[in-house]
């Protein structure tokens, strides 16, 4: 990709402290609205993947270290760092698909909902993650838990190549083929990946002849009952059919007072060509015995499935988030929550759980074939968020106390949503026992000299 502007336009745009604008380009372009303390020595926004190569030849030049930001959607705010040079990707957000190949070409910067609606209208889709607002950048490199993961694995599998500005300044293809290391490590590195990815070679399927969803919300004293049905109906589940399970507080998107604490399921069926168009079947009307508060079921579109999730992430929000895989299935998994969501300072806090593949995710990925492997049978996320400062501390203990009860059975975290700046130990148990000093080689062999921040510590 060269370069063609004129020597007058070449000038990369760069803020530092004490330029207007400088708090806004650090703070505005993460989710969180809890940023962490610490402030760049400059944040410098390319315009091209030449600009990029520039960009980190002069840090190293200058003796700076590298913080990385795509889209800006990382829980703990990973490319917020003490010092140093934050390049911020924003604007390298293009999306070039090639239909007959049934490939797209997609810069880090891209939004989730961006790249769906553009395939969408081409016929073609991708595992897009749920939440439509993360860059696709860090979305991948986190492994990409997305829509259909069951049958179309995380996103990070579809991954054909990259183009990667490493540690020395040099651009690099990134392929099975070539430079299969850094191929193998970009696939779930996340944070901790030792260089900048400027575009992004994926594999797109043709789009779904359908899409179907049912959802249910109950009050949360059902919970038991629930996610027992889920477990027992998820045996007879396709992979294609994604169930997420959630308990959630009064300050809920949509939520009321009348009921303030709930557990909601929803059920997705990506159906494709000539697969079977009753796939929700095995749920039934709803967990039996039990009528729910709310009910819904009907089609949708690929390009939506974000919208009610982005609902749950209100803008300017504060935010932590956590992690933790089990091999207890959803029923004995969730079993702790009921009380703890009871005791929540936020209502806008909720758990999300799920079994991905219904059941059979511990044997999901394919062993070794990336840096990406820790899973197992159930996963549960805790989403923390609250709106006023003062609050911090009890939020934190919340998370806290749930974490406590969590960790008895947990057996990994998943990186992108892990609480490592509170609880670094969660980084080495993201990876698979056997993948963990592989990780660590990797990364000392291609930024020897600890060019990139990598992973965020407290």
């Amino acid at each position: 990709m060269t370069d063609e502007r004129s020597p007058e336009d070449m000038s990369t745009e760069t803020i530092r402290p004490g330029d207007e604008g400088f708090e806004r380009a650090v703070v505005e372009g993460v989710f969180n609205a809890m940023v962490a303390a610490g402030r760049p020595a400059a944040v410098v926004r390319p315009r091209s993947e030449d600009e990029v190569v520039r960009a980190v030849k002069d840090a190293v030049a200058g003796g700076q270290r590298i913080a990385v930001r795509s889209g800006g959607h990382s829980w703990v705010a990973a490319s917020v760092r003490e010092g140093g040079v934050l390049i911020d990707l924003g604007k390298l957000d293009g999306i070039t698909v090639d239909a007959q190949q049934m490939v797209a070409t997609i810069g880090p910067a891209v939004r989730g909902r961006m790249l769906s609606a553009a395939l969408e209208a081409e016929g073609l889709a991708f595992p897009v993650g749920h939440c439509g607002d993360p860059g696709v950048g860090g979305f991948l490199l986190g492994g990409g838990l997305g829509v259909n993961w069951g049958a179309w694995l995380p996103s990070c599998f579809s991954i054909r190549s990259l183009r990667v500005v490493t540690a020395d300044g040099e651009l690099r293809t990134a392929s099975a083929e070539e430079n299969p290391e850094l191929f193998w490590l970009a696939r779930g590195a996340g944070p901790g990946f030792p260089g900048i990815v400027t575009s992004i070679e994926v594999a797109l399927r043709p789009a779904p002849e359908a899409v179907r969803v049912s959802t249910w919300v109950y009050p949360l004293e059902d919970v038991a009952a629930v996610t027992r049905w889920i477990t027992e109906a998820s045996e007879r589940l396709v992979p294609n059919v994604e169930v997420a399970v959630a308990t959630q507080g009064a300050e809920r998107a949509g939520g009321s007072g009348e009921h303030p604490l709930v557990v909601s399921v929803a059920a997705t069926a990506v159906i494709e060509a000539g697969s079977d168009i009753d796939a929700l079947a095995p749920l039934g009307d709803g967990a039996p015995g039990l009528v729910p508060l709310e009910r819904f079921e009907g089609p949708a579109r690929m390009s939506e499935l974000h919208v009610p999730v982005d609902a749950t992430y209100p803008e300017g929000a504060r935010y932590l988030a956590d992690t933790f895989w089990t091999h207890a299935p959803l029923d004995e998994a969730v079993a702790p929550l009921e009380a703890l969501m009871a005791s929540a300072p936020s209502g806008k806090s909720y758990v999300l759980t799920g079994m991905p593949a219904n059941g059979r995710g511990a044997d999901l990925l394919p062993v070794g074939e990336a840096a990406y492997g820790m899973h197992d049978t159930t996963l549960i996320i805790v989403y923390v968020i609250w709106d006023d400062p003062a609050d911090d501390a009890a939020n934190r203990a919340w998370l806290d106390e749930v974490a406590a009860a969590l960790l008895p059975t947990c057996t990994g975290h998943a990186l992108s949503e892990a609480d490592i700046r509170e609880h670094p130990e969660r980084i080495a148990r993201s990876f698979r026992h056997e993948d963990w000093p592989r990780v660590q080689d990797l990364i000392a062999r291609f930024d020897p000299e600890g060019v990139f921040y990598g992973f965020p510590r407290a």
